[in-house]
């Protein structure tokens, strides 16, 4: 049995960013090895994960690349331009 973690996409709110995660519990043996689903939906509720995926399969988890530099504006600094006459 392997736990791995899916990370999600990072987002804001109110100045706050949270970047989520699922776990992932891959090559799972059926119940009885002293592990259960729903034990295992608690500990990941307790982390603080979004949620969790338990199978007997093999998963692999592919992350993307992700760039080195985010160039981003938040829609509000985009909104506040636009009022102010900035915006392109």
């Amino acid at each position: 049995m392997r736990v791995q973690v899916l990370r999600l996409p990072l987002y804001e709110i109110g100045g706050i960013s949270e970047e989520p995660f699922a776990l992932i519990v891959d090559q799972a043996p059926a119940e009885g090895d002293g592990w259960s689903t729903p034990a295992l939906a608690v500990f990941a509720e307790q982390i603080g994960a979004r949620g969790v995926w338990v199978t007997g399969q093999t998963v692999e988890i592919v992350e993307p690349h992700l760039p080195d530099v985010v160039d981003h504006l938040l829609a509000v600094e985009v909104a506040a331009d636009d009022a102010d006459g900035g915006g392109e």
